[in-house]
């Protein structure tokens, strides 16, 4: 074979390579959103299957009139299920959604606006406390115990940073640029990077855990450690990182994010500041679901 069709050869394979590659991370981002929607499919499927129906956007209009009406399911857990089961059905069967189809379902969701089920909208999260009281618990861990030097900075970095679980667990220390006060957090739910503040003594925290544990760049921020605070290198799943939490500190990493969100709120920090920290994109969803008025306010004016 001569050079020139050798050359021609070579670029064949590179570019077969190639190919496989973007397919292979194609299907691997298919496979992840699949794996997200998995569990309301699955329930769906099993209603096709008692009701002796086929899957389509006909049998998913019963099934939420059902979820409604007979199960009582809220809010968010409807268009959570509605989510899911229109992208199995549009994306993974590749079935077509007529405007008819489309209508029904908006109504059946209008349902939600009338009085029998008006009790089912409320979307209630949880509550934020005073943010010196946070505070004041994360502190007890201030020791030169190597647990708790891990605790205190998690819960820190958790608190003003207003991290969602997903966020906290795929910290790296390389995330960090403490001589900035700055960490930049993967958001997995708008599939970014965002840039977030600390303040001094979080920093100092932060420096005392890499310090004590001997963490290098490469390592996950929280990831795994016994109860002496010996460090493992592994990114642990969001329901282990609630757990700590709660064992921790007596409850839900959400406190923290709400917590904080409401704090920057009363020192008058404006939305577009609050979302920059937060990580939303939405400022109508923090008007809606984090800076409601809650009972302390009402019970100064009592």
């Amino acid at each position: 074979m001569d050079k020139t069709n050798n050359q021609s050869s070579v670029i064949r394979l590179n570019t077969w390579q190639t190919n496989l590659k973007v397919d292979a991370t194609i299907e691997k981002v298919i496979e992840q959103k699949k794996e997200v929607y998995r569990p309301d499919f699955e329930r769906f499927l099993r209603f096709c299957e008692m009701e002796h129906r086929e899957p389509s956007f006909d049998a998913m209009e019963k099934y939420l009139h059902e979820s409604i009406v007979e199960q009582g399911v809220k809010y968010s857990t409807f268009n959570r299920r509605a989510a899911g089961i229109q992208y199995y059905l549009k994306d993974v069967l590749n079935l077509e959604q007529t405007p008819e189809q489309q209508k029904r379902i908006q109504i059946i969701r209008q349902l939600y606006n009338t009085e029998d089920y008006l009790r089912l909208k409320p979307m209630r999260g949880v509550r934020a406390e005073k943010q010196d009281e946070v505070l004041s618990i994360i502190n007890k861990y201030d020791t030169n115990n190597k647990a708790d030097i891990r605790k205190r900075a998690i819960c820190l970095v958790n608190l003003i940073t207003a991290n969602r679980p997903s966020e906290m667990v795929r910290i790296k220390v390389s995330d960090f640029d403490l001589e900035n006060r700055t960490v930049s957090v993967m958001l997995k739910k708008q599939g970014e990077m965002k840039e977030k503040r600390l303040t001094l003594e979080c920093v100092k925290a932060v420096q005392k855990y890499i310090q004590f544990s001997q963490l290098s760049g490469d390592d996950y921020f929280v990831g795994a450690a016994d109860r002496w605070g010996n460090y493992t290198n592994r990114m642990i799943t969001e329901r282990s990182y609630n757990r700590l939490i709660h064992e921790w500190l007596g409850f839900a990493p959400y406190t923290l994010r709400k917590t904080q969100i409401t704090h920057m709120h009363r020192k008058k920090a404006d939305l577009a500041t609050i979302a920059k920290q937060s990580g939303h994109k939405s400022l109508q969803t923090i008007t809606q679901h984090y800076l409601e008025v809650d009972n302390a306010d009402v019970e100064e004016y009592l």
